[in-house]
């Protein structure tokens, strides 16, 4: 958590990948383990959670990994996980289907959950906590996400 755990971090993380847009939404995601299962799915998406940066570019996404216990609990918390900074991927804008964002369930209003499916027939399926403490970027950036896909 210590490596993407400021602004000032985030943004050194993705300007050394060249994935810093004129408009960065910041924020932290986790996989959601409820939709996305299976051996294939583990190859395919091989992460527990997301640091993820949205732009007019596209999506930049580092991968982050939650230590051996944690799976044993269905939701692993992002400030829980390590940052891999060996894997990242980036989806351009024109590859991007759609960005599908809503209630994690009836009654919980403080999750979000998200979809962002490729037309290359890919799918992250995430959720996302509407604030995270240990991440004081997260709750303005995730909010202005939220503003740009919700339907």
């Amino acid at each position: 958590m210590e490596e993407f755990n400021t602004i000032e971090k985030v943004e050194k993380l993705f300007k050394d990948i060249d994935a810093l847009g004129n408009d960065n939404a910041f924020f932290v995601a986790s996989q959601d383990k409820e939709k996305v299962s299976g051996m294939v799915a583990g190859m395919e998406y091989p992460y527990d959670g997301l640091l993820i940066n949205d732009t007019e570019k596209g999506i930049a996404m580092y991968y982050l990994k939650a230590g051996a216990l944690s799976g044993l609990f269905s939701l692993s918390k992002p400030s829980k996980m390590k940052l891999d900074k060996d894997n990242h991927i980036f989806i351009p804008r024109e590859d991007i289907k759609e960005i599908v964002i809503k209630k994690f369930a009836l009654l919980n209003n403080k999750t979000k959950r998200i979809e962002i499916n490729t037309i290359d027939g890919k799918s992250h399926k995430l959720y996302a906590n509407l604030d995270e403490k240990d991440f004081l970027y997260h709750k303005d950036n995730f909010a202005k996400f939220i503003e740009k896909y919700e339907k």
